[in-house]
């Protein structure tokens, strides 16, 4: 109902528009065609609430029961709306747009006719059907009109037609009703109605990129409790409008025994101060989270006091009516933006959602004024009803979301027992902290574990530009302070506070490293203690490192895969959600400037898994001693040579240029690996190796690009990073692997920069393709994989195979399971000759020798057709003529030791090596063997 309380409605279309050439279209003729139906949505809905006394003289029925009847267009918004948007989901969003038009034309022309009350409620009832589907459908038409980034602008100028019905459309449909009668003026709404709809017709743009879009995405926010809640929160809290609103006429007329034509004026001062309120609202609700719901409230609660002790004063009425109108509208943004953030991947029926609690709240409001004036207690009794029901939502917020969300600390968790806190206290040094001592503060290098004898320790998220301080955890004698970034080296993005003075106990992270080497039992408590106190503090204290980009763009994809596969705490925005558009606003962004990041404080313009890690700390530093062994590469191969390395007492570096997992971490499901028979995700197995590493010591550096190889001494390999950094080691593991292929299409390059091709069938890469088609390229396991984990989210697949034999190259317990799915068609013997899409991809051609090409509607494409070795820094190592590397029995001279190169401390691992079988299981023998030739080649030193 009101401007910026639907803002989430325009992210789900704005997404998909940031690439597309738009079709012309005059930009404030569309938003104005868009306004002028909103105006008249108002001045329907709005109008009937002047003139329920001419409804009850007319139609012969008492006030109360007048006011019933119209408070049933509030049950059409709130039932009929979202059955309308759930039923259109795929319609074209022009052409509802117009259907919705005509439907508000049949619902108040009919209101005109209405012979008696049962009539009326039923085509009241049809108006307000309109009005949410109406206002949703506008959102995402706005967005696209306006452009990427702009949607909350836009859909605030439509929106705002809404307003101006309030300050205008109102009191002028009144005053008609009072003059010429109630059903000259739903004549009049269906007069304005119409020129809206002449108005969509020639100004809204023709696009097919309008079409609907599934809804799975978005009902699955109804699973969250404080979506609900926030729901309760507006219909109850929102009430006290209404009971002031719908009753304007009858406290000018009867509480303050003025004449009905001043009714109009009340009507208007009403809506300036809501057009007010809503300006200052949205603004405080882009600062705060809370502050702008619970001031909202609170100074309606005050108001509906001073009206309900002196409102038969007009000179107390007028401006009373100001301030309610203004204090309400003040909260409604705070409500929208909770709501979205409950719910983040479902802004479209947040906006449903919000809608409905307000017109719930419209017919409690009414309601609740009209049961009191029944009871006889007088005009200004309405206000006290709304009294009640805005006490009840405050004290619903404040007790069931904003104070736990605020206040309450992050539970415990792993705890060590008396005999364990008394071991590890021995790798440290005791000392007396004082109250109110920071023993490490967000954006440090670096922090020490803490054992707390007898002091206690707040860990606090500073305050941001937006959100106040925020208590994450507390810890008390015989707790430990700390989590996973102690071994990753991510910078501190938490304070930790002294609140309580005593004693703790210090222990260095070198010191710590040893304990956990040495204490199998503490060493497996820290480290569950660590992991989910990491994925704690991920969700209270994401904020420390932010992304905002848009969603479907290939660089943005390739950031959130790089910090979910190095378990960096973070909080993803998409630039196209109200959350997304408030932090591009504070952080001064523009569309230019993604993806951003925004660590401690720091904004990182383009940003990509390099620039981010450099803010973090996380590419490669010098440990300040020897290295024994660098493992090159951190997939599967990689990460398990580290782990075998360090673990038998080597000094093991580990260095990848993009993140953790390699190929393994884009499976979807690997489900042949041993000790797993439920399967395990690539990215699943990445997190538990990635642990298993730094509980040895392993040093790991992503993204870090090496060069080269300096053999000049035999002896001491050199590894030469692309700054010219040189890592000195005794040994070096090459574990880089290959690097999927690409295909040979003309706009190859177009369609992969707009994120419409993609490698990968990560959990990212999958999401938002329900209902939709797309093409699966690639006859081995992992396009088999990728193939079903997109139909397990909805989506339609054509696999595409080269070869003729779909088992061929795929395991048969993959192609059992695509042959008998019936949303996965197999294309064998086929290839892709074509792309075609205006930017974003439409359709595929695929071709059969001696068969006509068939085009193929899709929406993405996953490529899966073959590796070229990352080979080209190994300088100076025998290679194979593809490029891969020779080892032992494959080099001319041979080798004494398995998986050497011809350097002979060089070593070569996992897919790079040639002649090597392309599975994981395969590859993590390969990484763990060779740390025993390592050990053999130094073992002369």
């Amino acid at each position: 109902m009101f401007v910026r309380a639907y803002e989430g409605q325009c992210a789900a279309e704005e997404k998909r528009h940031t690439s597309a050439e738009k079709p012309a279209v005059n930009p404030r003729l569309a938003l104005f065609a868009l306004a002028l139906g909103t105006f008249a949505i108002g001045t329907g809905e709005f109008g009937s609430n002047g003139i329920i006394q001419l409804f009850a003289a007319d139609l012969d029925v008492s006030i109360p029961v007048a006011t019933y009847a119209i408070t049933t267009y509030a049950f059409g918004v709130v039932i009929g709306s979202p059955l309308i948007t759930l039923l259109a989901a795929r319609v074209n969003r022009r052409t509802l747009l117009l259907g919705l038009v005509v439907l508000f034309l049949v619902g108040n022309g009919l209101s005109a006719l209405a012979p008696n009350v049962v009539l009326l409620v039923v085509f009241r009832f049809v108006a307000g059907s309109v009005q949410g589907a109406f206002f949703g459908a506008g959102a995402v038409v706005a967005a696209y009109v306006y452009g990427p980034g702009k949607g909350g602008k836009a859909f605030a100028t439509v929106m705002g037609g809404l307003t101006v019905a309030t300050i205008a459309g109102s009191p002028v449909g009144t005053f008609i009703g009072q003059h010429a009668g109630w059903r000259v003026m739903y004549w009049t709404v269906v007069a304005v109605g119409l020129l809206a709809g002449v108005a969509l017709v020639a100004w809204l743009p023709r696009t097919d990129d309008l079409h609907g879009s599934p809804v799975r995405s978005e009902l699955n926010g109804l699973r969250r409790i404080n979506v609900w809640l926030m729901v309760a929160v507006a219909s109850l809290g929102i009430s006290s409008i209404f009971a002031v609103y719908t009753f304007i006429g009858p406290f000018v007329t009867d509480a303050a025994r003025r004449d009905a034509a001043l009714i109009p004026v009340a009507l208007a001062v009403f809506g300036l101060g809501m057009a007010v309120g809503n300006h200052l609202g949205g603004r405080v609700a882009d600062r705060y989270k809370h502050r702008g719901l619970i001031w909202g409230y609170g100074g309606v609660l005050a108001l509906l006091v001073l009206i309900g002790v002196a409102g038969g004063d007009l000179l107390v009425l007028l401006p009373c009516l100001f301030g309610v109108g203004a204090t309400m509208m003040f909260a409604i943004p705070t409500i929208q933006v909770r709501l979205t953030g409950f719910a983040p991947d479902a802004p479209t029926l947040m906006g449903a959602l919000n809608l409905a609690a307000l017109n719930l709240a419209n017919s409690l409001g009414a309601i609740g004024g009209a049961v009191t004036l029944e009871a006889g207690w007088g005009t200004l009794s309405t206000v006290w009803a709304g009294f009640v029901f805005t006490s009840a939502g405050l004290l619903l917020y404040v007790v069931t979301v904003a104070w736990p969300k605020r206040h309450r600390p992050a539970r415990r968790g792993p705890v060590l027992d008396d005999e364990q806190f008394r071991r590890l206290a021995g790798y440290g040094e005791e000392e007396h902290v004082g109250a109110g001592r920071n023993l490490y503060t967000s954006g440090d290098d670096s922090y020490d574990f803490f054992l707390l004898r007898t002091a206690t320790v707040d860990i606090v998220r500073d305050a941001t530009a937006i959100e106040p301080e925020r208590l994450i955890y507390r810890g008390g004698p015989g707790d430990f302070l700390g989590e996973l970034n102690l071994l990753t080296g991510q910078q501190v993005y938490l304070t930790a506070r002294v609140t309580s003075a005593g004693t703790v106990v210090r222990i260095g992270a070198t010191r710590l490293r040893r304990a956990l080497a040495e204490q199998d039992d503490i060493a497996g408590l820290l480290l569950a203690a660590f992991q989910e106190r990491r994925e704690v503090f991920r969700a209270a204290a994401g904020g420390a490192l932010e992304i905002v980009g848009r969603p479907d763009s290939a660089e943005t994809l390739e950031l959130r895969r790089y910090v979910t596969q190095m378990l960096l705490s973070h909080t993803w925005r998409s630039a196209t959600s109200p959350p997304g558009r408030s932090l591009m606003t504070s952080a001064g962004l523009t569309e230019a400037d993604l993806p951003a990041a925004i660590a401690n404080g720091s904004v990182v313009r383009r940003a990509t898994p390099r620039t981010v890690a450099q803010t973090l700390g996380l590419t490669y530093r010098d440990g300040g001693g020897p290295v024994d062994l660098v493992v090159v590469g951190a997939g599967p191969a990689g990460l398990a040579a580290a782990v075998y390395g360090a673990s038998e007492g080597l000094v093991t570096v580990l260095l990848d240029r993009s993140g953790l997992g390699g190929q393994a971490a884009k499976s979807a499901r690997i489900e042949n690996y041993l000790g797993f028979p439920d399967g395990v995700s690539g990215v699943n197995l990445t997190r538990l190796a990635m642990v298993q590493a730094l509980k040895f010591g392993v040093r790991i550096h992503s993204p870090c690009v090496v060069r080269g190889l300096d053999l000049s001494d035999e002896r001491r390999p050199v590894v030469v990073l692309e700054e010219g950094v040189r890592v000195e080691c005794r040994a070096v593991i090459a574990a880089t692997g290959a690097r999927y292929r690409r295909l040979d299409i003309p706009g190859w390059a177009v369609f992969e920069r707009s994120g419409c091709i993609r490698y990968a069938a990560t959990e990212p890469d999958v999401r938002g393709y329900e209902g939709r088609p797309v093409t699966v390229v690639g006859g081995a396991n992992s396009a088999g994989q990728a193939a079903l984990s997109l139909v397990a989210r909805g989506a339609t697949v054509d696999l595409v195979v080269r070869g003729h034999d779909l088992a061929a190259r795929m395991s048969s317990y993959l192609t059992d399971r695509i042959r008998a799915h019936s949303r996965i068609r197999v294309h064998t013997g086929s290839t892709v000759s074509e792309l075609a899409g205006d930017g974003t991809l439409t359709s595929v051609v695929v071709e059969r020798p001696g068969e006509r090409p068939e085009r193929l509607a899709s929406r993405a494409l996953f490529c899966f057709v073959g590796a070229d070795p990352v080979s080209g820094w190994l300088t100076g190592v025998a290679k194979a003529e593809d490029g891969f590397v020779l080892t032992d029995v494959g080099l001319p001279a041979g080798s004494a030791l398995p998986y050497q190169t011809s350097a002979p401390r060089v070593f070569a691992v996992g897919d790079l090596r040639s002649g090597s079988t392309k599975r994981v299981a395969t590859a993590v023998g390969d990484g763990a063997s060779a740390v025993s030739s390592v050990h053999a080649a130094l073992a002369g030193d």
